[in-house]
């Protein structure tokens, strides 16, 4: 049996570890997004730039880390189950995002804000209509990063018990079922390749074409 028929074959419980993987994926991506987005505004703020600067050298070191020993250290305090594995991916997540996020922030033209503030500009207003769209591109680069290391993380994730696709490949392992570890290994590629061909068209649409870059 090849990789094609084992799913044919296999749809129904296939189609529930795809749900599983992508909700784990949807929520820790929801929750890095959210974290992430929020301290890098916070650290580029001018009084706190000094150590925007720091976190920016510390998430760079953090990104050495591999994504296994994140899971095994949340697991210690967690246990078994899809919220180690939720915890684990958001964390990890959050290091792509916010660098790019205060990176791109820091690096906002000093000149652009005070015209802001001189055409009457509050300080929401400047960071929505000035800073945030200026740094648009390498925040959407950051959720992309985000999102394929998450896609491909949640599939040794499911060592803890939080299922997903992860158990196909995983159970093909200990069965010597190469059909199963290749259809695994197919649909999380499908799902990552496919996840950042949508945010490259989101980020087109959200990015102005003044600012955009090719992808």
């Amino acid at each position: 049996m090849n990789a094609f028929q084992y799913l044919a074959q296999n749809w129904p419980e296939v189609s529930q570890k795809v749900v599983q993987h992508l909700e784990i994926v949807g929520i820790a991506v929801a929750g890095s997004l959210v974290i992430g987005l929020l301290l890098g505004i916070l650290v580029s703020r001018p009084r706190l730039q000094t150590i925007g600067r720091v976190i920016i050298a510390m998430t760079g070191i953090a990104q050495s880390i591999p994504s296994i020993a994140v899971i095994a250290l949340i697991f210690i305090y967690t246990g078994i189950g899809p919220r180690t594995a939720i915890i684990a991916l958001t964390a990890y997540g959050i290091v792509p995002i916010l660098f790019n996020v205060s990176s791109s922030m820091l690096m906002v033209p000093s000149d652009m804000r005070e015209a802001a503030r001189g055409m009457g500009m509050t300080p929401l207003q400047v960071l929505m209509r000035v800073e945030l769209p200026v740094a648009a591109q390498s925040i959407m680069s950051g959720v992309r990063t985000t999102v394929t290391v998450d896609v491909s993380t949640a599939t040794v994730a499911s060592v803890v018990g939080a299922g997903g696709i992860g158990d196909i490949i995983f159970v093909g392992l200990s069965v010597v079922r190469p059909d199963m570890i290749i259809a695994g290994t197919l649909l999380v590629a499908f799902i990552a390749v496919v996840s950042d061909l949508l945010l490259a068209l989101l980020q087109k649409s959200v990015v102005s074409r003044g600012l955009s870059t090719s992808s």
